[in-house]
């Protein structure tokens, strides 16, 4: 009896390394689909590889956030041949057709289940494109990053892409706005902040003056470049809104797009954004006075130990009052000198000057729900400032966006007993808007 079970245990096992074999083999390759569920889809792609004798599986997801929208993962096969792999919503599992080449399955842990139909698809021809490094010299550091350059139908126009805040390192190879417009024939820029990645420098300690420079400094990169450029704009986000503004007090932008940029200052937008989070969060008046009065340090105490025990009194206190999740790490100071290092003191800036001197276009789309920072206040300023060049100017405010300029997963009701479900994805708005005021400003060909 225990030789029969050997026997159909190896097998059983040789049949099982065959069927595995011949899975991994069918799945190498280019493969495209979509999430299902409700009456919607979310379209994505992936590439199928070996490494090391290991299946890896490049995952594209174009209405995904810049930095995560394109992410490499591991491929199992369980013992029962089906295909497990993680996506952006979580675990799959998945079961090959061999014979039809399809894919289909659903997510772990969904109710109403989250499905995914997947075809595979022909090898791709060759990129219409490049990606190359760069390295340059700023004032203080190197400025590392890839160039994206369009092979046909390329224009003479160049766009640097400028990160918001946090040390993070960004993802510059597979950015999604550098994939997005370099169809369109720009040529686009996305590096890594001083400090992060490869770029050299100290991130905890870079101002918004040495952020700038680094901006000037891929922007004479460009332009001394024998593609010659004969125009270069800027894409800045988040708080890469105050570096590109900053960077255009010593350099010449021909356009300039602001995704969820502030065009307040600094202290303004921090206190415009205590306040709206202060009714995010619901918090109640002694809460929210705890916080004011927490910005109040941050900006005007000396760096003294009395002050940093005032900085970790109101620290307990946020935690009780939970405000605490309103704060950024560099908003801490982890001692009495740390005080002259928060981020807002590095940071300090007003962009009034330079946007109220602007004449060139200027692009500006913000979330209706983003209470970082707030549409009304922002649109309001940039109307002022451009109070006599109206026609450079142009404001969006992206229906259920919040500060990412994502939009929530939810049931949409359309009434009449019709309804479907959202899928997370960044605002649609957000590519129309900045292709829409490329063309009208004559940056691309109608």
């Amino acid at each position: 009896m225990k030789k029969l079970l050997l026997v159909y245990y190896l097998i059983s096992t040789s049949l099982f390394a065959q069927e595995n074999s011949e899975i991994k083999t069918v799945l190498i390759g280019n493969w495209e689909g979509a999430f299902i569920k409700n009456n919607s889809y979310q379209k994505f792609e992936f590439e199928i590889y070996k490494r090391n004798d290991n299946l890896y599986s490049l995952q594209i997801m174009n209405e995904w956030h810049p930095t995560f929208g394109e992410f490499e993962v591991p491929i199992t096969i369980t013992d029962t041949n089906q295909i497990q792999l993680g996506t952006g919503y979580g675990v799959a599992l998945l079961n090959l057709d061999i014979k039809n080449l399809e894919l289909v399955g659903q997510l772990k842990g969904f109710n109403p289940s989250i499905y995914i139909h997947l075809k595979k698809i022909a090898k791709k021809p060759k990129p219409n494109f490049t990606v190359k490094e760069f390295t340059v010299n700023s004032k203080t550091n190197k400025v590392f990053g890839h160039i994206h350059t369009p092979l046909e139908n390329k224009l003479n126009t160049a766009i640097i892409f400028v990160g918001g805040r946090g040390c993070g390192v960004e993802q510059t190879k597979y950015n999604l706005y550098a994939k997005f417009l370099r169809k369109y024939g720009f040529t686009v820029v996305a590096y890594h902040k001083q400090g992060t990645g490869k770029s050299t420098g100290d991130c905890s300690k870079a101002t918004i003056t040495s952020l700038a420079y680094d901006v000037i400094s891929i922007k004479n990169y460009l332009t001394n470049q024998p593609n010659n450029y004969q125009k270069v704009g800027v894409l800045g986000v988040s708080a890469g809104g105050w570096t590109m503004t900053k960077a255009a007090e010593k350099t010449d932008f021909d356009f300039m797009i602001s995704i969820v940029g502030p065009s307040t200052s600094v202290k303004e937008q921090q206190i415009q954004s205590a306040k709206y989070g202060a009714k995010f969060y619901d918090l109640n008046r002694s809460s929210s006075n705890n916080l004011m009065a927490y910005l109040d340090l941050m900006y005007k105490a000396k760096a003294n130990e009395k002050n940093f025990e005032k900085f970790q009194d109101l620290l307990v206190t946020a935690k009780k009052e939970k405000w605490n999740q309103l704060l950024e790490d560099t908003d801490i100071p982890k001692n009495a000198v740390d005080i002259n290092n928060l981020w807002v003191r590095r940071h300090d800036y007003n962009p009034k000057k330079v946007l109220n001197n602007y004449n060139k276009p200027f692009l500006a789309i913000y979330g209706d729900r983003d209470w970082i920072v707030p549409y009304k206040e922002n649109v309001s300023a940039l109307n002022t400032y451009f109070s006599n060049n109206k026609d450079n100017l142009k404001t969006v405010v992206a229906y259920n966006a919040e500060h990412g300029m994502e939009m929530e997963a939810k049931t949409i009701d359309l009434g009449n007993n019709q309804s479907y479900w959202h899928f997370y994805r960044i605002s649609p708005e957000v590519r129309i808007e900045i292709v829409n005021f490329l063309e009208k400003h004559g940056f691309l060909e109608q």
